[in-house]
């Protein structure tokens, strides 16, 4: 052993000696379960009960019924540890008394309760050998019992394994860059999960959101699929039951049940301790009809096979009536919601579950005449798993089993590929896998081939759409790099519009967000700020969870487009309705380097502030009242105080900057009249509205489809320039609002051509009296607002009263 291994025992049996100077026994029973899930028996489950009060009755933890190690020894690093015997785990941080201790809890552990064959025992001291042996003896005399003795040298031996320190560093407090090396023999993790691993273990809250969710979702999914992460799945799922009790809302329990259930059943071969759960999921589903969500609807549908295959191998107590009766309500409920006339995309999804449905094998078949050599859950993922990785298709049945409601089925897949024209964002993948799957048994029947061409044609139109977008993505960058931004949105706009379907979606929604960056630099903003929103929208009706992050990037940039077309004060609202969705939908929300366009846009909100002193003192209270609704004040003054001494820009200073850089002037929703305000092919555009809702919702639409035009245009136009003139020719003669004016072919000085605009010169950057962006200073991590951001509906939109003091020379309406 190194000197560098026997000093980190020494560290951990130092931080083991003093938890009961705190009092941790909550820490000390989570690391040992932890341990003993990974060294001894992994099918544990934490005891209930108040600790230390005999309400747990001395067991700290015990084992589920698992017949695994029998029906698959050595298939997995939880098959080999799972024991079939009752197992009990219990633990102490006394320091003295500790035989004493040992017999007292052997007597409640032995003497009340199920009958237990094994004791595993974890102290914080050292325990002599010969004592060890003696209580191990008096155990099995006594009580018939097995005793197995941790002491504090066993436990840090163990807990300095690469693998366990992580329990260290969570439980004993100890710096995680004491790790030791991972062994060459561990097998390969990927970076994402390894990275994941250590976030996780790491933090001290449980998670609460659908990005928390989300980002535990891949990582519990790894471990449940690859042989090299599998002793981590009974921590992932200790980290899902957490965010269960912690979740926010109705639906993140819904989909965190789910994720339990199936994770414990397809990594670790067992239903029965999550029964209660699916029992739980599919009440809620079924008789809430408000709960119409397309995603947590399709895991009901998917659980229900889950449950069924868990049912004909014995690995639940569900019954075959328990899972008909769910099915029946779900098939009802899935019928209503179709009456109701869905819009198309909602229409499709479903379609295609009621189709599932039907399709479905028939749950009260006879389990007396089920095959006896029915592959195992370990069998099937392992079949499934092959087929992914080579790219081919999972092999169809070969034993047609009896259906559901065959008719009903096929009916519903010929109603759905009839409408699959009308529905891009539906994914035609997983339906089309099913019919292939179902092949055998569906052949048959009337409308087969009829389906099965309807099906076919709408795979290959998404598989040409899927490889045209590719090549125009790959176009479109290129480009972008040789500064041809108008030609590069041509490019990009193609790839939008062959990858904004349902298989393609995510990148769909990263054409979109382009598509804004691109309008933005060409100093169209309001078709910026459009698409940003189309991208929060398309996002919001995607059923997948994992897309739910590009409902607030795309919120959040479309307030930095807002600003630049000179809506500061309704960038600052929509800048927190952006930190709202920010908080509900991602993990870790406010991380520098995972989501940089947060605090980039939080630079703005500073820099808004900072003019609103300076030259709209009567705006400052309205705008620290949205940004206070969200909890950001302190971080907005922290940004602003390295500037604290500067001098005051004046009212003409921020005009003359706004205007020599082609963005909108401050402030212009203030007052009764908004006004738009660009300049494109050498043409000064301004629209005027009345500052209302519906004549601003108007008026953005108008601008923004008059801006994506001209986008167009020029591209046809090569010799009109793209930089704005504001109201002066070259020799410095004023020019009246909306004359045109065209420049000889080339390049001219003072102007860019169109297709060479850039970024830098678009953004509203501040001269020297205001602070520059890289001067507002970003907290540190640490320094993340401490308060949640409320619902939408808490954020404040500001009075339109407070705009009375009328717009000054350079702030227009």
């Amino acid at each position: 052993m190194s000197d560098d291994a026997v000093q980190l025992e020494k560290r951990i049996r130092f931080a083991l000696s003093i938890l009961g100077e705190s009092n941790s026994h909550h820490e000390f029973e989570a690391l040992c379960l932890g341990l003993a899930r990974r060294r001894i028996t992994s099918n544990l489950l934490p005891a209930t009960g108040p600790v230390s009060s005999g309400g747990d009755q001395g067991r700290d933890a015990e084992s589920h019924w698992t017949n695994i190690p029998r029906e698959l020894p050595g298939t997995s690093c939880f098959a080999a540890l799972a024991s079939t015997q009752r197992v009990v785990m219990a633990c102490t941080i006394q320091s003295t008394g500790i035989p004493g201790k040992i017999r007292k809890d052997l007597a409640s552990i032995c003497g009340q309760g199920a009958p237990v064959d094994r004791v595993i025992y974890f102290t914080v001291t050292a325990v002599p050998t010969r004592k060890r042996h003696d209580l191990i003896d008096e155990a099995a005399r006594t009580h018939q019992v097995e005793l197995e003795i941790w002491d504090a040298a066993a436990l840090a031996l163990h807990l300095a394994d690469y693998d366990l320190f992580y329990l260290a560093v969570q439980y004993l407090h100890l710096p995680s860059d004491l790790a030791p090396p991972r062994p060459e023999s561990a097998g390969e993790l990927p970076d994402w999960y390894a990275e994941a691993r250590w976030r996780w273990q790491a933090s001290d809250e449980p998670g609460r959101t659908l990005g928390d969710l989300v980002d535990l979702r891949g990582a519990l999914r790894h471990a449940t699929f690859h042989d090299e992460a599998r002793a981590d799945l009974p921590e992932w799922i200790d980290y899902a039951r957490a965010l269960l009790d912690a979740a926010v809302g109705e639906d993140i329990a819904l989909r965190a049940r789910y994720e339990i259930v199936v994770a414990t059943l397809r990594g670790l071969g067992e239903m029965r301790p999550t029964d209660q759960l699916a029992r739980d999921f599919f009440s809620t589903v079924t008789a809430d009809d408000t709960l119409t969500d397309p995603g947590i609807l399709e895991d009901a549908v998917v659980l229900l096979q889950y449950g069924f295959g868990a049912l004909v191998r014995d690995l639940t107590a569900l019954t075959a009536e328990d899972l008909s009766g769910w099915q029946g309500l779900l098939a009802d409920k899935i019928d209503r919601l179709l009456e109701a006339d869905p819009p198309p995309n909602a229409m499709a999804h479903l379609l295609a579950m009621r189709a599932r449905l039907a399709l479905h094998t028939d749950m009260t078949v006879d389990l007396t005449v089920v095959p006896e050599d029915l592959p195992s859950v370990a069998e099937v993922t392992a079949h499934v798993l092959e087929a992914v990785e080579a790219g081919e298709q999972v092999p169809a049945l070969q034993a047609p089993p009896p259906l559901t409601d065959l008719d009903t089925g096929m009916r519903t897949l010929l109603r759905l590929g009839r409408h699959l024209d009308n529905a891009p964002l539906f994914p035609i993948e997983h339906i089309a896998d099913l019919f292939d799957f179902l092949t055998p048994v569906l052949v048959d029947h009337p409308l087969y081939q009829e389906v099965r061409d309807l099906l076919d044609a709408a795979t290959d139109r998404v598989t040409g759409q899927a490889a045209r977008g590719e090549r125009a993505q790959s176009r479109g960058h290129a480009l972008i790099k040789s500064g041809r931004i108008p030609q590069a949105l041509q490019e990009i706009h193609e790839a939008k519009a062959n990858w904004l379907l349902g298989d393609t979606l995510e990148g769909g929604l990263i054409m979109l967000l382009l598509s804004a960056r691109l309008y933005s630099e060409l100093g169209l903003t309001v078709a910026a700020k459009q698409y940003a929103l189309a991208a929060a929208t398309a996002a919001k009706s995607a059923p997948a969870p994992e897309l739910s992050c590009f409902i607030p990037r795309g919120i959040i940039l479309a307030a930095h487009y807002d600003l630049q077309a000179g809506n500061w004060i309704s960038a600052t609202r929509l800048f927190c309705i952006g930190l709202t969705a920010q908080d509900a939908y991602c993990d870790e929300p406010y991380k520098h380097d995972r989501y940089p366009y947060v605090w980039e846009t939080m630079a703005d909100q500073a820099l808004t502030l900072r003019a609103a002193t300076e030259v709209r003192p009567g705006f400052v209270p309205v705008l620290r009242s949205i940004t206070g609704s969200v909890g950001i004040n302190t971080i907005l003054d922290d940004m602003l105080a390295p500037t604290a001494g500067a001098p005051a820009a004046t009212e003409e200073s921020y005009t003359a900057e706004a205007d020599e850089q082609g963005m909108g002037r401050p402030f212009s929703d203030a007052g009764p009249t908004r006004r738009y305000t660009w300049n494109a092919l050498g043409v000064d555009w301004e629209i005027t509205c009345p500052n209302d809702r519906p004549s601003v919702l108007a008026a953005e639409r108008y601008s923004a489809a008059l801006q994506v035009l001209l986008a167009e245009l020029a591209l046809y136009e090569p010799v009109f320039c793209a930089r704005p003139s504001h109201g002066r020719d070259p020799r410095g003669h004023h020019r009246a609002k909306g004359s045109a004016r065209r420049l000889r072919t080339g390049h001219r000085p003072g102007h860019q051509p169109v297709d060479r605009v850039s970024a830098q010169g678009r953004r509203y950057a501040g001269d020297a009296a205001r602070p520059a962006r890289e001067e507002v200073r970003r907290p540190a991590d640490g320094e993340v607002p401490q308060t949640r951001a409320p619902g939408l509906r808490d954020v404040r939109q500001p009075d339109r009263g407070t705009f009375r003091q009328g717009p000054g020379p350079g702030c227009p309406g």
